[in-house]
């Protein structure tokens, strides 16, 4: 089992690669997160996740 996990698989982006961004750019939304790292033009199977680690992040 792996400590950082990967949220986007298209773009190989790992759960504390969001969390960071979220923490140090102070995004607040899932859009914010799509547009950084170009999310929303993959295939979209991580936005659930993506939602979940902002949640955690933000308590949001």
């Amino acid at each position: 089992m792996t400590l950082d996990p990967i949220i986007c698989g298209c773009y190989d982006i790992h759960r504390r690669t969001i969390a960071t961004a979220i923490r140090e750019k102070g995004y607040r939304t899932v859009d914010q997160i799509n547009k950084e790292f170009f999310l929303d033009k993959a295939c979209g199977n991580c936005k659930d996740e993506v939602r979940e680690v902002l949640k955690a992040a933000t308590g949001n």
